[in-house]
């Protein structure tokens, strides 16, 4: 127990793990906001081309001319 609370005495006077923990922190929260914000762009690109295809299919093929 006298060599734990000697320890952490130590890594609490020591700076240098910190500055690794505030990297490792930000790195985390960009990444999870890059996948966040993929993840709605995908959403709004599938929208945007079935859009796209819905509209060209009503040129090709316009509703009530027989399909085909």
């Amino acid at each position: 127990m006298i060599r734990f609370l000697s320890n952490f005495q130590r890594l609490r006077r020591d700076s240098r793990g910190g500055v690794f923990i505030e990297y490792l922190l930000l790195c985390t929260i960009v990444g999870i906001g890059v996948i966040v914000g993929l993840a709605t762009l995908k959403e709004a690109l599938i929208g945007e081309l079935n859009d796209l295809a819905q509209a060209v299919g009503a040129i090709i093929c316009p509703p009530g001319s027989g399909g085909g």
